[in-house]
């Protein structure tokens, strides 16, 4: 039987991230996706130029007709914009039994454009890291959570531990935005161990939705039945292959392949 996931996100009208990204990413992984719409995006390849939250009800609304009519096999949740929208997602992870969940913490674009508001992020801390499965902020959202500067390896774990601490089952802290010019390391914690996945860096500037693309992958991996640290494994070689293989769309940064494995036969 075909497994589901149901992404809960900001629409990119480019396609390169967002639920455009994330619906592309689970039929790769050949699970059915479906979205619910957090906020409409004004934004191309070169940046977010501004955004259109989604009422509050609406997204409830949204991810009640699904929750009510398809089993939800996993829950991958994305920009979620304002406070609002937090505690309606929150309300309709604990009323629908939603708890395999991956959350991509999104908090600002490339561009540095708020895609979480201030006011929202201890909201945020509060009603859905708690009820998080598996974490996964980039170092920058990190430090935004945490208040950590994030300089070493020795940082990257107290800042693993420390969000651990908030209520989230799994932490993945991603590495990209890293020191090391030849690596990106990511550390995965479970309360107890350190798990490092490392891979040489790509010289691209085409990583438009890469936080996106490797969330869902996770998400993908989850639904089909495999632990963490696998679905961690096979979701950072698939997105590995999709930076190497990224298309040159658009004047900024452009998109990833996410059918890259389909363009090898």
């Amino acid at each position: 039987m075909v497994k589901t996931a149901l992404t809960v996100a900001g629409s990119d009208p480019s396609g390169g991230a967002g639920i455009q990204a994330d619906l592309k990413v689970f039929s790769a992984f050949n699970v059915y996706g479906m979205a619910v719409i957090t906020s409409l995006t004004i934004q191309n390849t070169q940046g977010v130029i501004y955004t259109y939250p989604i009422p509050a009800n609406v997204v409830f609304d949204q991810i009640k007709a699904l929750a009510e009519d398809i089993s939800i096999d996993v829950l991958k949740l994305g920009m979620l914009q304002n406070a609002e929208i937090v505690e309606s997602v929150a309300l309709a992870i604990k009323k629908f039994n939603l708890n395999l969940n991956v959350v991509d913490t999104v908090i600002k674009s490339k561009n540095d454009k708020n895609l979480l508001d201030k006011d929202a992020i201890e909201v945020f801390k509060k009603l859905i890291i708690p009820n998080s499965y598996i974490l996964t902020p980039n170092i920058p959202e990190a430090q935004e959570l945490t208040q950590i500067t994030i300089e070493t390896q020795q940082d990257l774990e107290k800042a693993c531990k420390e969000l651990y601490s908030m209520g989230s089952r799994y932490v993945l802290l991603k590495g990209g935005h890293g020191k090391d010019e030849d690596y990106v390391v990511d550390v995965l914690y479970d309360g107890e161990s350190f798990t490092y996945f490392k891979y040489q860096k790509v010289k691209t500037q085409n990583t438009h939705g890469t936080g996106c693309t490797y969330a869902s992958a996770i998400a993908s991996c989850l639904a089909k039945g495999y632990d963490v640290k696998k679905a961690v494994s096979i979701a950072k070689a698939y997105i590995n292959g999709a930076i190497i293989n990224s298309l040159q769309i658009g004047r900024g940064k452009g998109p990833l392949n996410h059918f890259w494995i389909s363009d090898l036969h």
